[in-house]
């Protein structure tokens, strides 16, 4: 009876439903693998959700208690139903868990995953520079931004990535914590020079050696752990708000010798425990900004205006088709009362409709007359 109820409730819904095989891992930290068998299954899940392409609720619910084989948990308000422990492996200090999960997406809800995204990355910075000294690691900040970017790249169906800013451009965004309010001009200044939607920023908080008492370490005699933090900053650059903040880390054992230069973009690192577990993070980041973004809707900016014919600045790249509708908001910002600085978006009358599409701008032409004369440069342009 109940299996019956349970295959009512789905039917009712305009969803779609598969069953998923993938795999997940976490490093075995303390002799913990109650917590590493937690972490490689949220990364099995979210290995899962990717696959499905779907919108998919955060998998942070499903972490609860150890998993043991053929054990499964139901969420009535997740998109993942049910989940089964297939396998799991523990080899060179990692534990690895096979498992296959029922995912139930509502796909109408998650009309945005059609489109590509424009982001860009600035090269990230380090919160405490002296801790690179260990190892000579003084190029690892611009390694980690070049790696994240060439991750996001490799996803042309989520992300158009044109380029990343290597160079220090004096933006800090931890004087967000602080209570600073002065960055949103320059969040949106810095998305319409990079022709992108968002901005990345990243700080890397803590890459510092200790011993297994946790104690800082000026000299040892066997390999030390090494911690690894960073802090991602994920801003949208037409408000230059910030929309999302994910912090990832880890450590590992550090078995480089003490007086040893290394260099951060060699495979002797990046195959090395620590380089393999900063790998994992780099890769769980780009995980998580797939399913952050991928059913947000791209917006466009208009870049010239030609009689009737209105530029944006996305096109082919970005998934955008002839035939598709926008309609047009005007963007201004202002200060409060407090000193903060806001802004506001203004929806104008009338719609556009796509007419001719290149790889990175497309031709908008009115459906009808209206005040398209109120229509300016810089002016959104919101996907329907």
């Amino acid at each position: 009876m109940k299996r019956w109820i349970w295959l009512i409730f789905l039917l009712a819904w305009p969803v779609y439903a598969q069953w998923i095989t993938a795999s997940g891992s976490a490093p075995i930290i303390n002799g913990d693998q109650d917590e590493a068998r937690a972490q490689a299954t949220q990364d099995a899940l979210r290995q899962a959700m990717l696959q499905a392409g779907a919108s998919v609720s955060s998998i942070q619910s499903l972490s609860n208690g150890a998993l043991t084989r053929d054990q499964f948990q139901i969420r009535a308000n997740s998109e993942i139903r049910q989940y089964n422990l297939l396998q799991e492996e523990v080899r060179n200090g990692r534990l690895s868990v096979s498992l296959r999960a029922y995912i139930v997406a509502d796909r109408t809800r998650c009309a945005g995953a059609s489109y590509a995204k424009g982001i860009t990355l600035v090269r990230f910075r380090f919160a405490n520079p002296e801790q690179a000294s260990y190892g000579q690691l003084f190029d690892l900040h611009r390694e980690l931004t070049r790696q994240i970017f060439s991750r996001l790249g490799k996803l042309s169906q989520n992300f158009v990535t044109r380029r990343w800013l290597d160079a220090n451009l004096g933006l800090d965004p931890r004087r967000l914590e602080q209570g600073e309010t002065g960055y949103i001009g320059q969040m949106q200044s810095l998305a319409a020079e990079t022709d992108s939607q968002y901005l990345l920023f990243g700080v890397l908080e803590d890459i510092s050696l200790r011993d297994a008492d946790g104690n800082m370490l000026e000299q040892w005699l066997h390999d030390p752990i090494r911690h690894f933090t960073l802090q991602l900053y994920l801003f949208d650059g037409l408000t230059g708000e910030l929309v999302d903040q994910p912090h990832y880390e880890t450590e590992a054992i550090w078995d480089f010798a003490k007086q040893e230069s290394v260099d951060v973009a060699s495979q002797r690192f990046w195959s090395s425990a620590y380089g393999q577990e900063i790998t994992a993070q780099l890769n769980r980041a780009v995980q998580d900004m797939q399913m952050k973004l991928q059913c947000t809707n791209p917006v466009a900016r208009i870049l010239r205006i030609d009689g009737d014919n209105y530029h944006i600045n996305l096109g082919k790249r970005h998934g955008i088709k002839t035939g598709e509708r926008f309609y047009i908001e005007h963007k201004a910002n202002f200060t409060d009362g407090y000193g903060r600085e806001r802004t506001v978006r203004n929806p104008a009358m009338g719609q556009m409709e796509v007419k001719r599409v290149y790889d990175n701008n497309a031709i908008m032409m009115p459906l009808n007359r209206y005040a398209a004369g109120n229509i300016q440069i810089n002016d959104l342009a919101i996907l329907e």
